[in-house]
């Protein structure tokens, strides 16, 4: 293997922690995380056509010409959690990179598919409320009718993490629970710098906290859900500038709206069996109040 190759991938779970594990390790000067987050590109055999996600990429040389800087850093890598969920993208990762180092940060299922809808909210026209997408979601997932957007399916965890277990030894698997994370992020940190092989770091700068956020207005929130303008924009603008040009004219922060309690208990029964599942499968309690 190249030394400015992948070896490191953070594959999931979506609204789990994953863009602050990618702020937090790319502060470390042996990792190398792009500044570009999210390229999908094992992803690409499972999305549909009209996935228009910014950063992705599905070109091979344009997807390793993001490890070019990573030259000589111990820990090279990159973050895209739907990489948990997407089929091919397990055995597309042990294809290319067969010693790479596998992170999964995982969160309760109830609280992630709530957070995964407002994440794709305002990204598409279908304004179907949670209660609306959970009816449609779970007869996808039981009908077996994969879709990147199923924030339900994504959470059978222990059904995705057993396709990279069957992939890749448990020496380069390494687990984490959001609600521990959240509670000692310096201490799961560290964690994963001596799983990655690297000191650890003696003075964690922190990193914000992912915020929720809404259109500014009905014309913002037209053009963001719109295929076009978002391709449009994704070809003319780079990506920082997009980032703060969205932030300034097109998006605003606000409070995440709470659950139902009747969408909390539907979905608590929908997940009944993975709390016990993952259990079985990684031998330890996941810390998820709703089942405890």
């Amino acid at each position: 293997m190249l030394n400015n190759l992948p070896n490191l991938l953070i594959v999931g779970a979506a609204k789990s922690g994953t863009t602050s594990l990618h702020n937090y390790l790319n502060q470390h000067p042996d990792v190398f995380i792009p500044e570009l987050s999210e390229p999908y590109y094992y992803c690409r055999f499972d999305v549909p056509e009209n996935f228009n996600r910014k950063s992705m990429i599905t070109d091979e040389k344009k997807y390793f010409d993001l490890f070019k800087k990573g030259k000589n850093h111990k820990a090279i890598g990159e973050a895209t959690p739907n990489y948990l969920q997407c089929p091919h993208s397990a055995s597309e990762i042990k294809k290319d990179f067969p010693e790479s180092k596998i992170i999964i940060s995982i969160r309760n299922p109830i609280n992630r598919a709530h957070s995964g809808y407002f994440s794709y909210q305002f990204m598409e026209l279908d304004k179907r409320t949670f209660s609306e997408k959970i009816d449609l979601y779970e007869d996808q997932y039981n009908r077996k009718e994969f879709s990147i957007f199923n924030f339900i399916e994504e959470g059978f965890f222990s059904k995705h993490i057993k396709n990279y277990q069957k992939l890749f030894p448990s020496k380069q698997i390494k687990i984490i629970f959001f609600e521990e994370y959240i509670k000692n992020i310096t201490e799961h940190i560290d964690s994963i710098l001596n799983f990655l092989e690297v000191s650890e770091l003696n003075n964690l700068i922190e990193e914000p906290k992912n915020s929720y956020r809404i259109p500014q207005n009905k014309v913002a929130e037209f053009l963001l859900a719109s295929p076009k303008f978002r391709k449009i924009a994704t070809k003319l603008i780079p990506t920082i500038q997009r980032d703060k040009i969205g932030e300034r004219f097109f998006v605003k922060q606000s409070k995440k709206p709470e659950m139902s309690k009747k969408d909390r208990n539907r979905l608590k029964n929908i997940y009944s069996s993975e709390f016990d599942d993952l259990k079985k499968l990684l031998g330890i309690t996941p810390p998820w109040d709703d089942y405890l």
